[in-house]
């Protein structure tokens, strides 16, 4: 599996499936990192397929600004190829307290 990663500011990371985007027609994930006046951390790369605009050390730092519009347009006008992996530590803690508490939400919680 081919694959473009790269980590964020946050602590977490984003991985985009490269094979999946081959069969995309939209690369909509292209156009969705546009932020004014900052640029896009994401570009066309010589074969069409998505390629970072920014060294991997400048996204880590900031330079890919977490809005996660590449993802929403990904997963809808795309293929499902790009996963974002951000930390929520805050979320985790509320989870783990109603699961000792016995109240888990959901499904396979």
């Amino acid at each position: 599996m081919s694959e473009l990663a790269w980590n964020v500011f946050s602590g977490g990371s984003v991985s985009i499936d490269l094979d999946r985007c081959v069969a995309c027609t939209t690369k909509a994930c292209l156009s969705a990192c546009n932020v004014p006046n900052l640029g896009s951390a994401l570009k066309a790369g010589a074969d069409g397929l998505p390629a970072l605009a920014i060294t991997p050390e400048r996204a880590a730092q900031g330079g890919c600004i977490e809005c996660l519009a590449c993802d929403l347009a990904c997963q809808s006008d795309g293929l499902g190829a790009l996963t974002f992996s951000l930390p929520t530590p805050e979320v985790d803690a509320y989870l783990d307290a109603l699961r000792a508490a016995g109240n888990a939400p959901g499904r396979g919680w």
